[in-house]
């Protein structure tokens, strides 16, 4: 596929973005949040076009070189609101609509029940409700909680929320799950993984992406530095690749005996490792 999203694509997205009297997805953005926070239309479109600083600054006013910190983070940046919902209006060019393909995604694989694992303001969770999948949104942010339940409940979605601060989402219970632009700003990737495997049914599907590189000073809540441990170790969590388009991977919960999950994962380490070094990147 190429790298930017069909139009009919955008479209889908867009249908769960917007409001439904709203045609302009930028109208709909800023009338959207000016209901929900009332504020006016001129600041929120000001606080649209600088959330991303406002994160920055928010996250050096102190030390988050622990997970309580990072919780604290992303528990107070309301930043996050007006960055989100801007960028998922398609204002910032039109990479989102990709996730309008979880909707080809939940058809292909049969799925009813999805978790939106890092759900944010639940723009996903509403794609997927609006195609009758039971979605539940689960996040560690208040925020960005009551933001997605608001939205929800606005487009008439039944939806369970997870707050992450309290509850992990319950073993074998999605056939679906989505975790985009998730692992890069949790402490432990690999422990989030796992905790998703287990939450998925036998056979359910996982898609996430990996965004992984040098520290940012734009965005230093961006933590993931490499994605040799993940693409060295997800097979070995109990994962079999099925599927992957522009920056997503799809993978499948599946069963292997001990033996062959052990070779899968020293195979796995072994042959990433050999891509990295050969690339004269220490993995």
């Amino acid at each position: 596929m190429g790298q930017v999203p069909s139009a009919e694509l955008q479209e889908l997205w867009l249908d769960a973005v917007r409001l439904p009297e709203v045609s302009d997805p930028r109208e709909s953005c800023l009338v959207e949040l000016s209901e929900y926070t009332g504020e006016s239309r001129d600041v929120i479109e000001q606080r649209c076009k600088r959330a991303v600083d406002e994160q920055r600054e928010l996250w050096y006013q102190r030390d988050r070189s622990d997970e309580s910190s990072l919780t604290d983070f992303y528990n107070e940046c309301d930043a996050y609101l007006y960055e989100l919902l801007w960028w998922h209006a398609l204002q910032q060019g039109a990479a989102p609509a990709w996730n309008a393909r979880l909707l080809d995604i939940a058809e292909n694989f049969g799925c009813r029940d999805y978790l939106d694992f890092g759900g944010g303001i639940g723009t996903n969770a509403i794609l997927l409700g609006r195609a009758g999948l039971n979605v539940t949104v689960a996040d560690v942010s208040d925020i960005l909680q009551s933001c997605a339940k608001w939205r929800l409940q606005k487009r008439g979605i039944d939806a369970t929320l997870i707050d992450l601060k309290a509850e992990q989402p319950q073993p074998e219970s999605y056939d679906l799950i989505s975790a985009i632009d998730v692992l890069e700003h949790v402490a432990d990737p690999l422990a989030t993984l796992t905790q998703l495997q287990r939450s998925l049914k036998p056979g359910g599907i996982l898609v996430f992406d990996l965004i992984a590189g040098d520290a940012d000073p734009d965005r230093p809540f961006h933590l993931l530095r490499s994605k040799f441990p993940i693409r060295s170790e997800i097979r070995g969590l109990g994962f079999r690749r099925v599927e992957h388009f522009q920056k997503y991977l799809v993978y499948q919960k599946v069963h292997r005996d001990e033996a062959l999950q052990r070779f899968t994962r020293v195979w796995d380490i072994a042959r990433w490792r050999a891509y990295y070094l050969l690339q004269g990147r220490w993995p």
